[in-house]
This record gives C-alpha cells, structure tokens and sequence, in this order.
C-alpha cells in the first residue's frame, strides 16, 4: 500500500516541481494504532486450511452497517480436528451457525475476544474437507484511514458517500468471519454483495453477474479463482460510474486485458489529467509485465475503485482501493504490489519490505521508464534523503508486534527501494538484475517467499556471494559515510577513501563497489573500487588534469558524504601498505610487509631511534626479520621517493 504524505512536519518530501506533488509514504501520521499480534490469534486455527471462501452480504455507502453470511471451506491439516477457530469482532452478532451444513446453536460458539470456537460433535481426520457458514450482522464503529478499521463510511470531497472495508494487517476479522494468517493463501472466493440499485460495489476477480433483487436491490457477483491472502479482499461501494477498457500486450502474443474503473461524480471528477492517469494504467501493465513476467492475475483484470478521503491506496488483489492524489506514481505502487506482496508474499511480517519495499521501488522504475532515467535518480535521491534522516534501523521488520513498525515509512518502503535499487546496482549487468526479479516471481507465483529466497536467487544469477550485502543492508543498521583525499602525480590519480558509519556498533564498514568520478576541465571519467575498509587508497591512471572529485556521483548507495579535498599525502598512503597488511603483529620470528612497492626502502628502530635492521623491496613481499629482537615496541619507516610511512610493530 502507498500512504500519502498529510502532516508536513511529519517528515520530509521532495519538492513541489517534482513527481505528481511528491506523494510521500508517512509512518502512520501520528495514529495511535492497536499493536499487531505475530501469531495466530487462536492455536486451533493452524489445524486447517482455507481453500475457498464464498461472501453473500449487504452493505451500504452510507453506513459500516452488515449484513449477511460467509461460508469457508477448508480442508484439516491437523491429525484430527476437534475445534473449528475463527476470528470475528464482537461487534458483530452470529445469528446462526452452519457446520458441514448442519445447523448449530449460536450458543455452541464460544467467545473470547475476537476469537469464535465452536467444538466439532465429532472429530475430523486429517485431509478431512469441511464448510463452516456464520450468518451474522452488526454496525462496527468507522474508521477513515489506514490499519485502524475494517468498515471505513466516508464522504468524498465532493460529498458523495462511500463505504470502503480495509483488512491490512489484522482488521478483516472487523466485517467477516475470517482466519488472518498470511502463510494461508484461499485458493479461491466469490464475493456477493447486495446494494441498492443507485450504486455498484466494487471488489476482487471479474464481475459474473449483477442480479436485480427485490425492493430496488442488486447483487454484485464478483468471483476470483487465483489464491488471495485474506487481508486482500475488499469491498468498496458507491454510487459509482464504470469506466473500463482493454490493455493490449506488446509481447507478440495478441492478448488483452480488462483495465475496470469505478469511478464517482463521473462528469466532475474524471478531468482529462486523471482520464490520462487511468489510461496509462494499461502501459504500466505492460510494461511491468516485461520486466517482473506476465501480470500474475491476467486471467481476471486489473483496475481501481477511487476512494478519495484514503490518504494513498491499499493493493486490493485484481483491484486497488485508489485515494489521494490519483498520480500515475501511486498507480506504479499498487500495480506493482499485484506482483510484489499479492502473487509472490511475503511469508512473515518480518519480511515485509519485500512487499512495501519493491512496490515503492516500482515508482521508480514506473518514472525511469516513461520520464527518464535522470528523473528516476532524482526521484531516488529523495527516497534516500529520506532513509538518511536518521542513523539507524533495520529493513528487516524487527518487532512485528507494532503496526507502525511494520508499515515504516522510512525503514520498510524507502530503505526496501533503496535495497532494491543497490541489489540492482550489484548486478554485473542490467539484464541480469530483471532475471533475478522475473526468476523470483516464476519460481514463487501465487505462494510465499522470504528475503533469503531472492538472496539465493540472486546469488545463483549473479555468479556471486551476497551475504555481506544482504546482512549489512536488511538486517544491520546505518549507511555508510564516505570522504576521501586526491592528488595527481604525472599521469597518475591518487584516492584515499574514508569511511565512517552512521552506526558503527552494527556495520563498522560497508563492503560496497564504489563509483568515483574524477573531474577535469577536459572531462571526467567514472570508475568504479571496491571499498571495504575504513582507509583505503587507488591509484588511476589519468592523462587529463584533475581538478575534483564526486562519490556516488549517481547515487547508487545510500551514503552520505563527508569533505573531499585535493591532499598531497594522498599518494603516500596509496603507495605505501596499510598497517592491516603488515603482520604478524605482534610477531615471535618474522613481520611480513604485503604489497610493496619494489625499491621501497625499510628501516626498523627500537625505542631509542637505533636502526635494527634495514633493507630494500625486491619484490612486493618483504620479510623483516625478528628472531633475534629483544621483546618490546620497534618502528617500520617505509620510504620510496619523496613518500614515507611509519609503523608500529611489536615482537
């Protein structure tokens, strides 16, 4: 889901010239919001498993008020089945209860919380197929937003009414009978919904029927046969206008596909920008479907019913509840979700950047794509600013207890892009970045996947180890802080880079390939180290004449710069060994010195400035001999040229 930015003093956004108005995720802007649960809420609910769920209810646009019953149908998984669990909010009253068709006392169920059991007459064997039907009503309180209510009656701006329901995380169990366990996809489910005749209601799959009921009544039958987590179902009804086309696939095989609008205050509302933004709906489609594989749910559609008081959208499988500012950006987002979160999710909270993460890195590719390549770094420039504004936290969700956690803003949607976008900076090509992206979601369509799924694949396509990159970036903290000295002897460039962390107690040094583009009047040139210690010196050859130097000049790694500065000992410290790099040390025998420069000279003093042994680099290796030293503390001076460097040593 994509939630808008409201509170301008909530956290920073790009400028107003920039991407539709700079829509910005905000962590919940302020919401007092109930604390999640990281298991199931009852134990007996892992003994089954879901396998269709058919609605047959009424709603309004004016009120959270329902009506109606809900039948699943699951299969048991446990050895035997004794009690059949399910959640529903007290709120709602079960007028009656149905087991394998049998009718049961309403006071058969019992209640705790949320919570409903109903212990079965006899118990059920394992691989056992049942159906459970709850009838029931109620008129839970409304909610307005994001996460707080699964009813949600609201006025648009224009004052048109609409009622739009919101199960993400755990407020399904607020208007049906349901199991709210992502690792439990239903494999199917239709969806009736009775209305008055004056609206439509809008919701998951393709519309079968719509079937005129007494006292100027109709009934929406959608129906879906691709698997839906629960928190994906929706609802959404309105006095609502249908406007719906077809996309047509560019990769030769001549298929199409329903893009379906509901859209209110038709004459009012759809203004040729947003007419635009609805038709590039289908070009997204398509295009996503060339980079991550065929639209997951092509069989069905793809579409929005709008819902302005929300502050963003949320991902509704097949057809995303679409608020805010109706932006093509926010239009990425939730499409991308249909491949990021609803056809490939996550298997855990934990995981969820997976989700929130490449959706919102799928605004980038959207803008990368259909503006340019400059517009999408400069879009990315404002995701990482955003990552910056402070020094720590995980991707990796680490307290799945707290919505707000969860759903961070800068930790689950900005730093998950910027992850996506640094894994395709690893990649030694491009092609084989959207290999891994096109692999993960094959290899995992309609399922679950976790972070170290996508790891092994892109390690397999990558011909690579990523275990630094993947520990230091989704499950340790901070960003790098990179500064760096140059000078230019001749035709040589001399770079030492420093780098410090913004939260050295959990990444002391970012192992990174790192741009460095070295400036000239005649012009620059980009290449490309790899920076993997606190102090770490290049030679480049160079004919022009520096005269500056820019890290990350395309910002690819989330970073922050410190002072660059043009320093003649920038070339000592390039030629001359790093102190990691003379050792043993301390010694027993002998030190040994790597990377020398041939014809360096050495001199080794005691305490007292005497010179206890000396001699010159024959070869890039250099044993210093130390048998014969007394115990104590001795001085390495590494000299070639006019360069020196000194070194503690001890035996």
């Amino acid at each position: 889901m994509r939630i808008l930015f409201l509170l301008a003093t909530a956290c920073s956004v790009l400028s107003a010239q920039a991407f539709d108005k700079a829509e910005h995720l905000c962590s919940r802007a302020g919401k007092n919001l109930p604390m999640a649960k990281t298991t199931l809420a009852a134990p007996e609910e892992a003994w089954y498993d879901v396998q269709h769920v058919g609605f047959d209810i009424s709603l309004s646009n004016t009120t959270t008020a329902i009506a109606g019953n809900v039948i699943t149908t699951a299969k048991v998984v446990a050895s035997t089945m004794s009690v059949y669990a399910f959640e529903l909010d007290p709120t709602l009253t079960i007028d009656s209860f149905k087991f394998n068709s049998q009718l049961h006392p309403v006071g058969s169920i019992q209640t705790n919380g949320s919570v409903r059991r109903f212990t079965l007459p006899s118990p059920l064997s394992q691989n056992a197929i049942f159906t459970a039907q709850v009838f029931y009503h109620g008129q839970p309180p409304s909610g307005s937003g994001f996460f707080d209510k699964g009813l949600n009656a609201v006025a648009a701006p224009s004052g048109t009414k609409l009622m739009y329901t919101f199960s993400d995380p755990y407020t399904a169990k607020e208007w049906w009978p349901s199991k709210q366990d992502i690792t439990d996809k239903i494999d199917s489910a239709d969806i009736w919904v009775t209305v008055d005749d004056t609206l439509k209601a809008g919701s998951n799959g393709l519309l079968k029927n719509v079937t005129p009921l007494p006292g100027n009544k109709e009934r929406y039958e959608w129906k879906t046969r691709y698997p839906i987590d629960y928190y994906l179902i929706a609802v959404v009804v309105a006095p609502y206008s249908d406007y719906s086309y077809y996309m047509h696939y560019t990769d030769g095989s001549g298929d199409s596909m329903l893009i379906q609008n509901y859209v209110y205050d038709s004459l009012t509302f759809m203004t040729p920008s947003r007419k635009a933004n609805f038709d590039t709906t289908g070009l997204i489609v398509d295009h996503f479907s060339k980079i991550f594989g065929r639209y997951p749910f092509d069989k069905e559609k793809y579409g929005h019913c709008v819902a302005e008081p929300l502050p963003g959208g949320m991902e509704h499988q097949t057809m995303t509840t679409l608020g805010g500012s109706l932006a093509t950006t926010l239009i990425a987002h939730e499409l991308g979700h249909q491949w990021w979160g609803n056809s490939v999710t996550y298997n855990s909270w934990a995981d969820i950047w997976l989700s929130e993460g490449f959706a919102a890195y799928c605004e980038q590719l959207y803008v990368e794509h259909f503006r340019s390549v400059s517009a999408a770094q400069a879009y990315r420039t404002g995701v990482f600013n955003r990552v910056l504004q402070q020094p720590d936290g995980t991707v990796l969700c680490d307290d799945t207890t707290d919505v707000n956690r969860i759903f961070s803003s800068r930790l689950t949607y900005d730093k998950g892009a910027s992850v996506a976008h640094m894994l395709r900076y690893m990649a030694p090509t491009d092609e084989l970045y959207f290999d891994v992206l096109r692999e993960y979601q094959q290899q995992f369509k309609h399922g679950l996947a976790k972070t170290q799924d996508l790891q092994s694949i892109a390690e397999l396509k990558y011909g690579k180890d990523l275990d630094t990159f993947f520990n230091q970036w989704i499950y340790k903290e901070g960003y790098p802080i990179y500064s760096a000295k140059w000078d230019q002897v001749g035709n040589t460039v001399y770079v030492v880079v420093e780098q410090a962390t913004s939260k050295p107690s959990s990444v002391s040094v970012f192992a990174m390939p790192l741009e460095l583009k070295l400036k000239s009047a005649d012009g620059d040139m980009t290449v490309t180290v790899y920076n993997n210690s606190p102090w770490q010196g290049y030679q480049i050859p160079w004919t022009k004449t520096m005269n500056g130097l820019e890290i990350d000049p395309d910002n690819h790694i989330v970073n922050k710069t410190g002072i660059i500065k043009k320093d003649p000992t920038a070339g000592i410290v390039t030629l001359l060994p790093e102190a990691s790099q003379i050792y043993p040390n301390p010694a027993i025998d002998q030190w040994l010195v790597e990377r020398i420069p041939v014809g360096s000279n050495l001199e080794l003093r005691s305490v007292d400035g005497r010179i206890v042994w000396n001699g010159i680099a024959v070869t890039n290796q250099q044993n210093i001999p130390a048998a014969h030293l007394a115990s104590g503390m001795y001085m390495l001076t590494i000299s070639k040229g006019n360069m020196s460097k000194n070194y503690k040593l001890v035996k």
